[in-house]
């Protein structure tokens, strides 16, 4: 039995609808991977920010303490050298 004209109209239908089915079905994936890709990139840049903000925050706590010793040490040596002339 040959094939009609409306049996290859009816299969080239339903060929196109499969086809496009699957088209919509990779761009749903690829939208998704893409979107779980960014998220991953966000996350990694949000981490980066956190290490830069706690570096930050210790550079600076180092700073102050490095201050703070240095301080220290002058009020030490001030004292030292007045109790020396104090003691001559």
């Amino acid at each position: 039995m040959k094939p009609t004209k409306k049996q290859f109209k009816v299969a080239a239908e339903n060929a196109f609808a499969r086809a496009r089915t699957a088209g919509t079905l990779a761009a749903h994936r690829a939208v998704e991977a893409t979107d779980a890709a960014l998220i991953e990139v966000g996350k990694a840049a949000q981490q980066r920010q956190r290490k830069r903000t706690a570096k930050a925050a210790f550079k600076v706590a180092g700073k102050a303490a490095l201050i703070a010793g240095t301080a220290v040490a002058a009020a030490m040596a001030v004292r030292a050298a007045r109790a020396k002339k104090a003691a001559t």
